[in-house]
């Protein structure tokens, strides 16, 4: 059998509370989460049970029907609220419609009003949850997003690891892609962001013309392909088609990007990976297509072809992290365990350590004073492991000052082997993480302290709502609500009523008030309610607890 819908039931007489419920079966689809004799007590059962209906007497105390349901509508909106009442009353049935309230059942109520009601409440609820979730509903929101799934799962391939790529491919043929073990060239464009498209949505504008304009060109020789936007990068993974492939390629992309160029007024640097084999490589070509298209940038050519040599470590080319290495280590840094990174960190030692042997036979613990002519290796992938880790603080809100006081380079300067740098790499990223964890944890627990501070300081208002104090803090409902249940183990509604009932007590032992004025300066409007409220905070009413603690 289907879920049964959640009901909460309100009315201060607890006869019509029983038959209501005796009347409601799982049969009817719903079931009865909670009951509750006021508005008070329901609001708090709406917090904790979060029911699909609240079906509430109009003329209670405390807080009476209609205003409930204002209440509900404007924080609980998705909510249906059904009314019940003795007084045949035509304002309370306009205050109802204005409401949108689902219903308006006269008292006394009968089992076939109730039947009835609930047979045409479930049909409305079911009718919103098929046009909301059903399997036709859900495959159109599923084929509307596929292009962004499409795009996220090939980015994911082309930068995850080998083990993990298996699950992203079958992915990918489950999205459509057509992808099986032919040869494949990626190509890697990038647009120089000249003042004119510097402004975010101007450059994305541009970006999509230059996407949209290639993929044409590439439909037009029938070459099938697939694209994806990756940080400020278009990534196209071309599929070989026939022998002069490599050559048709680079002609038909290199008049493509000149007529993109001319037309939209843009700079564009465009490398091609070699031909590689099956979509497990295809993380190697797009690697290989971004040292290309650096290449191409640093020496101002529009399109550049890979070549081993162009990227084989020589004496005179510096050890750098390619933008794959560049990813992944931010990837570590920011969401790996401590092994992760040593065993990230390790793996450049151990880079260094064969460049090393195959330039001279200085080890790598040695210092760093090489030979006349040798290029210091190491320090160019300090650097750059170095930005990574700048970037990282930067990303998580830390200040990179708080965990490395002291000016990097020259710290980097002093530093006499590469194992010397790596333990200083490893324990600045662990500081940067528990930076970051202690940043998160102190703006929660400072948020909540200002908002208990203003609960304390307005406590006394009647109007006081959760929505009005979210919005005079500006913070969500549900964060808060988290905070609360996080730091204070409860809810706000809870909170707010405990700290109007330990001033209640203050009240009334310290002062001669009448329980009205008391029951008033502590935020409520109803004596009735205040005296009910405190009776089940302390276990006795205000004017006994007064009689007994004097």
């Amino acid at each position: 059998m289907e879920t049964p819908y959640r009901m909460v039931l309100v009315d201060d007489e607890d006869e019509i509370r029983s038959r209501i419920a005796s009347h409601i079966s799982p049969e009817s689809g719903f079931t009865v989460a909670g009951t509750a004799g006021n508005g008070y007590d329901a609001l708090e059962l709406v917090e904790q049970l979060a029911p699909d209906v609240v079906l509430t007497d109009i003329k209670m105390p405390y807080i009476d029907g209609i205003e409930l349901a204002t209440i509900l509508r404007r924080d609980y909106p998705a909510i249906r609220v059904g009314f019940i009442s003795g007084y045949n009353d035509f304002d309370y049935a306009r205050q109802a419609v204005q409401l949108q309230v689902r219903s308006y059942l006269m008292k006394p109520l009968t089992q076939e009003d109730i039947r009835s009601f609930l047979a045409d409440l479930k049909a409305e609820l079911d009718q919103e949850f098929a046009s909301r979730y059903s399997q036709e509903t859900m495959l159109r929101q599923y084929q509307e997003s596929l292009p962004v799934l499409t795009e996220k799962a090939l980015s994911d391939l082309l930068t995850s690891p080998p083990a993990e790529q298996p699950p992203i491919v079958q992915r990918l043929r489950e999205y459509g892609l057509r992808l099986d073990d032919a040869n494949y060239v990626v190509a890697l464009i990038g647009i120089e962001r000249s003042e004119k498209h510097w402004d975010i949505l101007e450059f994305e504008t541009a970006k999509l013309g230059v996407r949209n304009n290639i993929s044409h060109a590439l439909h037009a020789q029938e070459i099938e392909h697939y694209s994806c936007s990756f940080q400020d990068d278009l990534v196209f993974v071309l599929k070989e088609t026939r022998s002069t492939f490599l050559r048709e390629i680079d002609a038909l992309l290199y008049q493509a990007i000149r007529t993109v160029e001319h037309f939209l007024s843009l700079r564009i640097f465009l490398g091609l990976s070699r031909l590689t084999s099956g979509c497990s490589q295809l993380r190697g070509a797009f690697n290989e297509a971004s040292q290309a298209s650096r290449s191409g940038q640093m020496q101002n050519l529009s399109l550049v072809m890979y070549s081993p040599d162009q990227t084989s470590p020589t004496r005179t080319q510096p050890l750098l992290l390619t933008g794959e290495e560049e990813a992944e280590l931010q990837q570590l840094l920011r969401f790996g365990d401590p092994q992760e990174i040593d065993a990230a960190l390790a793996g450049f030692g151990d880079r260094l350590e064969s460049l090393r042997q195959s330039l001279s036979p200085r080890r790598l613990g040695e210092p760093f004073h090489a030979p006349p002519g040798e290029i210091p290796l190491a320090r160019f992938l300090m650097l750059g492991i170095t930005q990574s880790l700048v970037n990282y603080a930067r990303t998580v809100g830390v200040d990179i000052r708080t965990v490395a006081p002291d000016d990097i380079l020259e710290t980097l300067l002093r530093m006499r082997s590469f194992t010397e740098y790596l333990q200083w790499a490893r324990k600045t990223a662990e500081a940067i993480r528990r930076e970051s964890q202690e940043n998160r944890r102190d703006s929660g627990e400072e948020l909540l302290a200002q908002v208990i501070t203003f609960l304390k300081q307005n406590f006394s208002d009647n109007q006081l709502t959760m929505q009005t104090v979210c919005d005079t803090c500006g913070i969500s409902m549900s964060y808060l609500s988290q905070l609360f249940r996080k730091y204070q183990a409860t809810t706000f509604v809870r909170y707010l009523t405990k700290l109007r009932m330990e001033h209640a007590r203050e009240h009334l032992l310290l002062s001669g008030s009448r329980v009205v004025e008391v029951a008033e300066a502590c935020g409520y409007r109803d004596v009735y309610y205040f005296s009910h409220c405190f009776k089940r905070h302390t276990g006795l009413p205000p004017k006994a607890y007064r009689e007994k603690h004097l």
